[in-house]
């Protein structure tokens, strides 16, 4: 019995073996748990065209929004290991821990990272009837405004514009300033732009067509230096506020447990697509910068990343869902 046991292993492994070698044989899903029109889905679309074409199979993107890409996760989360559903996480991806009370699925456990595919720096801007032209005009026009209690920014809960707008006021003091909750960042910018919402912090490659555009003012970015994409706006250390650094990132995952070889011909063709020129030519575009880190760079960024926004938003009395 112990030989036909050892003996059924070994032919199961060698069937085994050629399929998981020719992985994909089939279109993947890739959910991209924000809403359409956001960073995380800006990002995604401009390297899905070279990713699928690398993997020979079609990527096709599916937006889960919602809930501070909690409801796109748990998706992934349950899906099988098998390298055919995978996630584009964002920076709530490491915030979801503090915010919510629950999860329904573990952060570290449930996931394998694959490559830290790039980053991009936050700016704040606002409608361009604020009446404030730099950073430090914005202070004290925001401190006004807040010792009236009519106060607040739109942003996505967990996102890098909410987690810059949180740590903007406890840098400045202005703790009485609210946040409006959106589903995605591109539905919060819409409302800036509308004037529903005076102003926001959000990541580059969604408020760089609304500044060309003048419906937006961008006052400062919060990076060690200027974006080629903007070199007219400042960075927050110019504008006085030092050690103020924040930026979107986006890592590629998959459902925990997924074959090694498949997650490094995945972390192949998704480093290939950030070599490839019209990738990196609307990278470019939107502000964002590649970086291609893999699985091991990627873990322990989303390591680090919890325990530094953890500290910032206890600090900042945010309450978990």
């Amino acid at each position: 019995m112990t030989r036909f046991i050892a003996l059924l292993a070994l032919v199961s492994g060698v069937f085994a073996a050629p399929a998981l070698a020719q992985y994909p044989t089939r279109p993947i899903r890739l959910v991209v748990p924000a809403a359409p029109g956001g960073g995380t889905d800006i990002v995604t679309r401009s390297v899905v065209p070279a990713l699928s074409e690398n993997l020979g199979q079609p990527v096709l993107i599916e937006n889960r929004g919602g809930a501070g890409g909690v409801i796109g996760s748990e998706v992934v989360a349950k899906a099988a290991p098998d390298g055919y559903t995978l996630l584009m996480v964002y920076v709530s991806h490491a915030t979801n821990p503090t915010l919510n009370k629950t999860l329904p699925y573990d952060t570290l456990r449930d996931f394998a990272p694959i490559t830290l595919m790039s980053h991009e720096p936050t700016l704040l801007v606002t409608h361009p009837s604020v009446p404030a032209n730099t950073l430090a005009e914005f202070i004290v026009w925001a401190k006004e405004g807040a010792a009236k209690g009519k106060l607040s920014y739109a942003t996505d809960p967990g996102s890098a514009g909410f987690l810059a707008g949180e740590l903007f006021k406890q840098a400045t003091g202005l703790k009485a300033i609210e946040f409006i909750p959106y589903k995605g960042s591109g539905p919060a910018a819409a409302d800036v732009v509308a004037g529903h919402v005076p102003y926001m912090w959000s990541v580059i490659s969604i408020a760089t067509p609304f500044v060309k555009q003048g419906r937006m003012k961008a006052l400062a970015i919060a990076s060690a230096k200027r974006a080629p994409g903007l070199p007219e706006v400042p960075t927050t250390l110019e504008g006085g506020l030092p050690d103020f650094a924040v930026s979107g990132w986006y890592i590629l995952t998959a459902p925990a447990n997924t074959p090694k070889n498949i997650i490094d011909r995945l972390n192949d063709a998704a480093q290939k697509a950030l070599k490839n020129e019209a990738v990196l030519a609307r990278l470019a575009a939107s502000g964002t910068q590649p970086i291609g880190a893999g699985p091991v760079e990627a873990a322990a960024h989303i390591r680090a990343e919890m325990a530094r926004w953890d500290r910032v938003l206890k600090a900042a009395g945010v309450q978990p869902n």
